[in-house]
């Protein structure tokens, strides 16, 4: 019964280069959650003495990513991720919390990644590159003063780091984690007939953090 499971454990470990076949092409379908991780965000209203805060809360949306293998070790990932995570204002006057359509994200990503074990049954990497990232504006409900929430489009360096779990010879599972440290600007937009007494362009920390799982199509 030991040389059985001497002989078992000998073939599975075996097997796994066999499982493998050379990586030109990967593709995966990505279930994300999507943290704006924003802060430093504060518009100051027509009437000077008031200021709103903007405060950000992760969601999950989807996306999807294609992987290009280049030799044995390296690749290039490209992804896009959509996600509306929830976006509330908050007068720290009076403490009244206003609610808004969400801020719709949508980071567009190009990463240069390096696999430690691209043929393996276990696949870790590490990546490097950049990340565009597009904001829709943000309805705010409830308030006669502040209207919409404006976050202009921005690029910025993306950090990535993952792992690919092989389940066959063409599926494998991928956890995916990626950070993105940007300063973009937000415009206060404010309703009709209402004119602000000072510019509204303010510099914001939004600094997402995209954590994916998805099944992955080897070709």
């Amino acid at each position: 019964m030991k040389c059985i499971r001497i002989a078992f454990v000998f073939a599975c470990i075996t097997a796994v280069p066999s499982f493998a076949a050379d990586r030109a092409f990967d593709l995966t379908g990505w279930a994300a959650w999507v943290d704006p991780n924003g802060s430093h965000t504060s518009f100051h209203s027509p009437a000077a003495v008031q200021l709103f805060d903007v405060d950000y809360t992760g969601k999950l949306g989807y996306g999807i990513g294609a992987n290009i293998f280049f030799g044995n070790h390296v690749s290039a990932a490209f992804d896009i991720v959509r996600a509306r995570p929830k976006t509330t204002v908050v007068s720290p006057s009076s403490g009244v919390s206003y609610a808004t359509g969400g801020t719709r994200m949508t980071p567009l990503f190009g990463v240069l990644q390096w696999h430690f074990a691209p043929d393996g049954a276990v696949d870790p990497y590490v990546g490097a590159g950049v990340a565009y990232v597009l904001f829709d504006k943000a309805d705010v409900f409830g308030n006669v003063v502040l209207g919409q929430i404006d976050v202009k489009d921005r690029a910025g360096l993306a950090l990535n780091a993952g792992v690919s779990l092989r389940i066959s010879r063409r599926l494998a599972f991928t956890a995916d984690g990626k950070y993105v440290p940007l300063r973009a600007s937000a415009n206060a937009v404010y309703p009709p007939g209402t004119i602000p007494t000072i510019p509204v362009v303010l510099n914001v920390k939004i600094n997402p953090i995209i954590v994916s799982g998805g099944l992955s199509l080897r070709f």
